[in-house]
């Protein structure tokens, strides 16, 4: 009983051991399996940490196998990340970068701080540049560096698929147990490829920069803004100055430049240096080695170079523009004839006489030479012309220094005279002028006797304009003419007053053409078989501030007979012209039609004429084609020669010719093929009486016959029933124009009855 009960203690004894022996075991590896979850975890956590950073990170064993690398390597390698593990390093570099690669390696496997080393990567996606850096990975249970040995590294015969594999083998059997026991190496690298692009684009632009620099053909110069002195100048500023490139570098540029320049250049220079603006420019004068001063425009902007503020000068010589400029400047001030200050600048001196002037301090000399027309016509502009300059001379010699003596325009001559201090000093001073002017003049074997009128005036009131003063000598001058010429005369207001109407309108007539009060009108031009608008016929009109719109029969004779007809067709034509280029600009399409303007006897034998339409058809952009100039009859055959040399020029240019008022002339039909011209025009007095009157209504069908007989476009004038537009459809004329299709209408009522319509 005893033994049995001692057998079932013992066995229970024996299953509690066992029990409490399995209860321990699976404590210990509940204990083990927390334990190596939390270390994978752990790993988990500095993998992901590692795969987080941007540089690439490898761990390589002594022999230079890829024990594990993070995302960042494996993307720059190009690879798989299993891919990696395993292979050597060395594998994955270029060839020419593996032996400073290994002995880098040597220097941090013995202890050594290695710089980052570029090495070329060689992966799928091509080569990439990267900056490497080693250093030893550290194990707990290894010696310190005093303890390691020095000659430790790593297999790098074999990591270098290069290398022959006899020298492997050589090497392997010596060194390969004691590389094993070298510790780990911890290479980081990082992608330098755009760095290095940028540094080498870096490079390339300063290379260029030097290269630009010095061969620019404007002088350039670089300058330290601390200090002003010049750090490199090129080879175009050192010739610019006379002077050799190294006697530039070290000096400053206001040791060359002109000292009332330098001053004038201290504002705009702060301002650079205090960020108010990046660039400034404006002319100096620089000295050069031979003492001359040379005119250059400056263009200075601020760039930086290692830290050094720097000023960028380009210099460029200017001075043949300086030239040119003064040159035009005098030009457009002076008349090219006699060197006189012309029309606009007289009105800018005499407005500066009179500002602030006293009552009766400044007069006006208006100088008429009289009958210059007749040496004009009978001895020919290059006499006329020679005259002038002489009479010009002898003006000069007249007036006082401090007094204005100009060219009004034609044979008109004005004398300002300043500091008038008694009533007589004008008249004594224009008789003095008629006295001088009376000498016999010799040109070409022609003596020639000269005569003037000179009226004058003074600014009775203080604030007289310029206009008003000139209106009134040249009122007086126009008595002095009505008086028989050769003669002086003062200006009275009763008598200007009271004056012949002629005269003031001559007088009003030269101020309305300076003021743009003479306009164009412009009446349309049909196609008579479809009535199609063609072009217009551009017709003056003088809007006059007192008398109100005056038709040309109240103005344009006059305007012949004192010579103002050239400057009023001169202003038609420059109106015209630009009126039709801003329509075209606005894109009205009644722009694309022609123009025809009037030109004057005295315009068409103007050695000048043909010239100046160039220069407005240039001026506006009107092409050639467009425009359609108007010769009278009576006009072509003045001077038969010298108007057809004139409408050939004319017709070089492209424009077109026509014959105006044909029929009126005589001698018309022989001397037609003489002259260019591509259309004649039907003087309105024979329309007027077409189909009415027997012999108007056969000069209008023998002008048309004519006309077809040549090759000739025939225009009717005056067209005004629709009796006179059948008869002349039946005749088979071309164009017409007249109050049947409209009236003269200024550019604004064109406008808007074209658009409505």
């Amino acid at each position: 009983m005893d033994s049995f009960v001692t057998a079932v203690v013992f066995g229970l004894v024996s299953i509690a051991t066992v029990l409490l022996s399995y209860l321990a075991s699976r404590r210990a590896k509940l204990r083990l399996g927390a334990r190596l979850a939390d270390v994978a975890a752990t790993e988990a956590g500095a993998r992901r940490l590692l795969d987080e950073l941007p540089e690439a990170v490898m761990l390589l064993d002594a022999e230079g196998r890829v024990l594990s690398a993070n995302a960042s390597a494996t993307e720059l390698c190009g690879g798989e990340p299993t891919s990696l593990i395993h292979s050597f390093f060395l594998d994955l570099v270029d060839a020419a970068d593996r032996d400073e690669l290994r002995a880098g390696w040597r220097r941090a496997m013995a202890g050594e701080i290695v710089e980052p080393a570029p090495v070329r990567l060689v992966g799928d996606d091509g080569v990439v540049l990267v900056e490497a850096t080693f250093h030893r990975a550290r194990n707990p249970d290894e010696p310190d560096d005093s303890d390691r040995d020095d000659s430790d590294r790593p297999d790098t015969d074999r990591a270098d698929p290069d290398r022959p594999d006899t020298d492997r083998a050589e090497d392997d059997t010596v060194e390969l147990d004691e590389l094993r026991r070298k510790r780990q190496m911890v290479l980081r690298f990082r992608d330098v490829s755009e760095r290095e692009q940028h540094s080498r684009a870096l490079q390339q632009a300063r290379r260029r920069f030097q290269q630009a620099f010095h061969s620019a053909p404007t002088g350039m110069a670089l300058v330290r803004i601390d200090d002003g002195r010049i750090v490199d100048a090129n080879q175009s500023l050192a010739e610019m100055l006379g002077l050799e490139i190294d006697q530039l570098v070290g000096h400053t540029l206001r040791e060359f430049t002109h000292p009332d320049d330098v001053r004038a250049a201290v504002p705009h220079r702060a301002r650079l240096e205090l960020g108010i603006v990046d660039s400034y420019r404006l002319d100096q004068r620089y000295l050069r080695s031979d003492g001359e001063f040379v005119w250059a425009r400056t263009r200075v902007s601020l760039t930086e170079d290692d830290g050094t503020m720097l000023a960028i000068t380009h210099i460029e010589d200017v001075t043949e523009q300086k030239r040119t400029a003064e040159q035009l400047t005098f030009a457009a001030n002076h008349d090219e004839l006699t060197g006189l200050p012309n029309r606009s600048s007289l009105m800018s001196l005499l407005s500066e006489r009179l500002e602030g002037a006293p009552p009766s301090s400044v007069a006006v000399l208006f100088v008429d030479l009289d009958h210059f027309k007749v040496v004009n016509d009978t001895l020919g502009h290059g006499v006329g012309d020679e005259l002038l300059s002489t009479m010009a001379g002898r003006l000069r010699s007249v007036v006082r220094d401090h007094d204005v003596l100009a060219r009004f325009g034609g044979d008109e001559f004005i004398v300002v005279l300043s500091r008038v201090a008694h009533e007589g000093d004008p008249a004594e001073v224009a008789e003095r002028i008629r006295r001088a002017l009376h000498e016999p003049v010799m040109i070409d074997e022609h003596e020639l006797f000269v005569t003037a009128s000179i009226g004058y005036s003074s600014n009775v009131d203080s604030g007289m304009t310029p206009n008003e003063l000139l209106r009134d000598a040249d009122a007086a001058m126009y008595r002095a003419k009505a008086r028989g010429r050769d003669c002086v005369e003062a200006f009275e207001a009763a008598g200007h007053e009271t004056g012949v109407q002629a005269l003031r309108t001559t007088g009003e007539l030269r101020r309305g053409i300076e003021r743009h009060e003479i306009v164009p009108y412009f009446q349309p031009i049909v196609d008579l078989e479809s009535g199609r608008v063609l072009g217009y016929e551009v017709l003056a009109r003088w809007q006059h501030p007192d008398r109100g719109l005056l038709t040309p029969a109240q103005f344009l004779p006059l305007a012949e007979e004192t010579g103002l007809l050239v400057d009023l067709g001169t202003e038609m034509l420059r109106n015209s012209l630009a009126q039709l280029a801003s329509w075209r600009a606005a894109g009205h399409d009644f722009a694309n039609c022609s123009l025809s303007v009037n030109v004057g006897n005295r315009q068409l034998l103007d050695p000048a004429f043909c010239k100046l339409v160039g220069e407005l058809l240039g001026e506006t952009g009107i092409d050639a084609d467009s425009l359609w100039l108007e010769i009278t009859e009576t006009s072509l055959l003045a001077d038969v020669k010298a108007a057809t040399t004139t409408l050939r020029e004319l017709r070089s240019l492209g424009l077109h010719l026509s014959v105006d008022d044909f029929g009126t002339g005589y001698s018309s039909l022989t001397s037609l093929k003489r002259f260019p011209v591509e259309a004649i025009k039907v003087d309105r007095k024979f329309v007027s009486g077409l189909g009415i009157e027997n012999e108007d209504t056969t000069i209008v069908e023998a002008v048309v016959k004519l006309g077809q007989a040549l090759g000739l476009a025939v225009i009717a004038e005056g067209i005004e029933t629709p009796l006179q537009l059948s008869r002349l459809r039946d005749l088979g004329c071309d164009k017409g124009q007249g109050y049947l299709f409209g009236r003269p209408r200024p550019a604004a009522l064109i406008e808007s009855e074209r658009v409505e319509a």
